[in-house]
């Protein structure tokens, strides 16, 4: 039988599984959610970094990576490090395994988010939309025009500098980073000035992706913690 998570024992796994979720967000974010539909009519002349951006980001399809991940505050203290894989599948699909410090997975299928705590054996359980509100990484690959004025976008070599104009927006920039047209290095910061920085190694781009990878059956043994309708 599946059992709701009800005991407040479990509160510094939640904390620690919403961090995990937030820095896996801001990557599915701002490379999977849709591929920008370029027209010729919309690449002017002079081509702007906005528009680069866009056409850069329409080329992904697939992505698969190992990962670093560093979690600084305001005054660039190191609170957290950690390593793991990574894969994506437009649209929307997301596997992030965390191997150190400790061993997550957290998967979205497009529709529902699961967390995964092994050594517990819990899961939370979440609604992708409610997750990536307000997240400008979204709007990043979005054909929406509304989306990408709500956005300023200036280019610094192979860097694209983001910033959102929403003020309540949860992550305010973002720096992302490309080697030709590979995704090298992306890094985020929130209201807090809290900064993400995520550099990925051992890439393979646009290539066959298993379905199978962002699918999560829920142990009968596992506690749950769905906060769909929260």
């Amino acid at each position: 039988m599946l059992t709701p998570v009800t005991n407040k024992r479990f509160s510094l796994i939640e904390k620690r599984i919403q961090a995990i979720t937030a820095a896996a967000v801001v990557t599915v974010s701002a490379i999977t959610m849709s591929r920008v539909a370029i027209s010729a009519e919309s690449v002017e002349l002079t081509v702007t970094p906005k528009t680069e951006l866009k056409i850069k980001l329409s080329k992904l399809v697939s992505y698969s990576a190992s990962f670093s991940q560093s979690i600084s505050d305001i005054t660039g203290k190191e609170l957290q490090r950690s390593s793991g894989q990574l894969t994506l599948k437009t649209p929307n699909m997301l596997r992030w395994e965390t191997l150190l410090p400790d061993e997550t997975l957290l998967i979205a299928d497009g529709t529902t988010v699961y967390s995964v705590d092994p050594f517990v054996e819990q899961v939370t359980v979440m609604q992708q939309a409610s997750i990536t509100k307000n997240n400008p990484l979204m709007l990043l690959v979005s054909d929406d025009e509304k989306q990408w004025n709500a956005v300023t976008v200036e280019k610094k070599q192979s860097r694209f500098i983001v910033v959102s104009s929403d003020e309540n927006a949860n992550i305010v920039s973002l720096n992302i980073e490309f080697n030709g047209d590979q995704l090298s290095r992306l890094q985020s910061t929130d209201r807090q000035q809290q900064k993400s920085l995520l550099i990925f190694s051992n890439i393979a781009q646009n290539q066959s992706v298993p379905q199978s990878l962002f699918l999560f059956d829920i142990p009968t043994n596992y506690i749950i913690d769905d906060q769909r309708n929260q």
